[in-house]
């Protein structure tokens, strides 16, 4: 693909952005060398995105912020350029949180909402009433608002425009970046929770994730964010990764989505605790299990309980079928498991790693896996990412307008 001059231009404003976003404080020359461009680039597109109030320079006498044309050792992101919005909705609860262009958290709220038991257009309302009550409070102008980001427990449409179906909620195809964007004139989009957990740790820690890895999610659910060549994968058509119900055993136990046999069936937290309890695979799951309920049964199973250890060892077995079948489709990768589930790891390791050890994919049965048992700031992380990222974007799609047009 050969790109044009002005797209060229447009992708090098956005990687420097990255860059000095990622850095903190970055000089001219480390950008240079990070970005494969040279000197005089560089000064001349962060001149401009100074000019713009994008980045800030600092003087290398004083530290104190410069202008354009005035030396500067390092740059950094002018945290007062925009702000974004992020929701995130999980089962009973929306958070949102406003973040300054830097991507710190200047304001957070936490609300209840039982999206179980409400119409379309009470969703719409109180969803629209909670960021207007969030971003009130801050004082912020409604000039300051350039993106609203929203992670969600579900999938959504492969634009990130529609909340298709989830477990907090019986109504499908929900719109909700058409009712925010009516409501809030900013650009909004939805993500999977577990692409978000997946994308934060991509940024968090690009030595470890950049390539190939995958963020499973151990909570109520069973999700997968999958990073494959350095890119999240997705479906064709929604947002994918399906991992938790994907068939582990036909006529299995009883997932929450209605199916028999999900690998979610046997790992989710309610089915551990539906096994823990001696009921049939067939009882329909719990609508909702306290993180402390899963931690008490893993202390038992690691005092002796056989039941306990039965519920982890039947979850490890479901992980490592599982897991089995994507490393046969494109060879094994490092594993992140995260979520409250991950805390009660140790007891599931065992079955999984035999899975991995009798399946066409062997070699993966020493693959390196890390544990993150609180999900909520890798969730808030990449949705900040994802805001941010698209602000830089809108911003640098008019100045080009105004440039065609100037």
């Amino acid at each position: 693909m050969v790109l044009r001059s002005d797209d060229m231009r447009r992708r090098n404003r956005l990687r420097i952005i990255e860059i000095v976003r990622r850095g903190g404080t970055v000089s001219r020359g480390e950008i240079a060398q990070a970005a494969s461009l040279s000197p005089a680039t560089v000064s001349t597109i962060s001149s401009e995105l100074i000019a713009e109030g994008v980045l800030i320079g600092r003087s290398a006498e004083t530290g104190a912020s410069v202008g354009r044309g005035r030396p500067s050792v390092g740059l950094s992101v002018n945290p007062q350029f925009r702000h974004a919005v992020l929701i995130i909705l999980k089962i009973g609860a929306v958070n949102v949180a406003i973040v300054d262009y830097s991507g710190k958290v200047i304001a957070r709220e936490h609300f209840h909402l039982d999206m179980a038991n409400v119409s379309m257009e009470d969703f719409r309302r109180t969803l629209i009433t909670e960021i207007r009550q969030t971003w009130d409070a801050s004082g912020l102008p409604a000039s300051q608002l350039g993106g609203i980001s929203i992670g969600v427990q579900g999938t959504t449409d492969i634009a990130g425009l529609k909340l298709l179906r989830s477990p907090m909620t019986p109504l499908t195809d929900i719109p909700m970046a058409f009712w925010l964007e009516q409501e809030f004139g900013a650009p909004t989009r939805l993500a999977n929770d577990c692409d978000l957990i997946a994308r934060a740790l991509n940024w968090r820690y690009p030595e470890r994730y950049s390539d190939n890895f995958a963020a499973i999610l151990l909570a109520h659910g069973v999700g997968m964010g999958l990073f494959l060549r350095g890119r999240i994968i997705n479906g064709t058509q929604s947002s994918g990764t399906e991992f938790g119900h994907m068939l582990h055993q036909t006529d299995g136990a009883l997932c929450r989505c209605g199916s028999r046999g999900c690998i979610e069936a046997d790992a989710g937290d309610y089915a551990i605790l539906r096994r823990y309890r001696g009921k049939r695979p067939d009882v329909k799951p719990d609508s909702h299990v306290e993180p402390a309920e899963i931690f008490r049964i893993a202390e038992a199973a690691r005092k002796g309980d056989a039941l306990a250890a039965a519920a982890f060892a039947s979850a490890g077995r479901a992980l490592g079928s599982g897991l089995a079948g994507i490393f046969a489709l494109v060879d094994p990768f490092r594993v992140a498991f995260v979520g409250h589930g991950a805390a009660a790891f140790d007891l599931m390791e065992p079955a999984l790693r035999e899975v991995l050890r009798n399946s066409n994919a062997s070699a993966a049965s020493d693959i390196p896996v890390d544990l993150y048992v609180d999900e909520m700031p890798l969730v808030l992380d990449g949705c900040g990412i994802g805001a941010l990222s698209d602000i830089d974007a809108t911003h640098a799609d008019r100045v080009w307008d105004a440039m065609r047009n100037g």
